[in-house]
């Protein structure tokens, strides 16, 4: 009979936890999401043994937009923008990526996550933009810059992360981890990605070489993101135009009128 040592069940409790946190929660899908859904193109895509989930609505001739949810999140959660961007005449693709929403997979990470852009590439084309939301916009950014993804006309960011190793203390937080179990969980990252990797997954350092007109959009009182990171981004990006919103939390952008209008205005100009 074996015997679990406080190390042995220490790791153990590591291994979890690291498991957990790879695992992205389920985003619930809205009446209203569901029935924009309904009225697109619903169809997979094979991305090496995975399926993902794809939706597209409009004429594939017009100029294409693709939407880039966030973690936890689902191309549902972006649907709001689907009919301001038909009426103002772009073809419209949104995808789950994996291990989100209706896509294969159980556990992901952004080294996984972003050549799924390039699975949109080679099936749609070139892209005259990509509106992203929260971790969303560091895989567009990563895409761009370390992927060599070809850039769109236009960018547009939501809520946007920065820091990638942020979302360490801001897990621990949510899940009220003790420090031990945190540093384990640090050491098995840098262990299974190499810590010069992933200290150099930043925002606010990609978009210095991101040479595309941008338009981000923060609220003040976002409790997922905090506003702080989009400021530091905004502060090193040249080409965008930052806004701070009031009320709208992590989400309420995606679903907000005025937002869709300053967004089609944009992509317009």
């Amino acid at each position: 009979m074996s015997v679990l040592t406080p190390a042995s069940e220490s790791q153990a409790m590591v291994k979890k936890v690291y498991k957990v946190f790879f695992t992205p929660n389920k985003y619930e899908i809205k009446p209203s999401d569901e029935e924009i859904l309904k009225s697109g193109n619903n169809f997979k895509v094979k991305y090496d043994a995975l399926e993902l989930a794809v939706t597209t609505w409009g004429d594939e001739s017009h100029p294409k937009v693709l939407l880039m949810h966030g973690w936890g999140g689902a191309r549902a959660q972006m649907t709001g923008f689907v009919n301001p961007l038909l009426q103002a005449g772009y073809f419209v693709v949104a995808y789950d990526q994996p291990a989100h929403g209706e896509s294969d997979g159980k556990q992901t990470n952004i080294l996984e996550i972003s050549p799924t852009m390039d699975v949109m590439l080679n099936r749609f084309g070139k892209l005259d933009a990509i509106l992203a939301h929260s971790f969303g916009t560091l895989i567009t950014s990563y895409a761009l810059v370390k992927r060599n993804f070809p850039p769109p006309s236009k960018l547009v960011y939501f809520g946007a992360f920065n820091r990638l190793l942020d979302v360490l203390p801001r897990f621990q937080a949510i899940a009220k981890l003790p420090d031990e179990l945190l540093d384990g969980l640090r050491d098995m990252f840098f262990e299974n990605f190499g810590k010069d990797l992933l200290d150099s997954i930043v925002n606010e350092d990609y978009v210095r070489e991101i040479n595309i007109p941008s338009l981000m959009f923060h609220d003040r009182s976002d409790e997922v993101t905090p506003v702080e990171d989009s400021r530091a981004i905004a502060n090193a990006w040249t080409h965008a135009q930052y806004v701070e919103t009031n009320g709208l939390g992590h989400r309420g952008a995606l679903q907000s009128k005025d937002i869709h209008e300053q967004v089609v205005k944009f992509l317009k100009s």
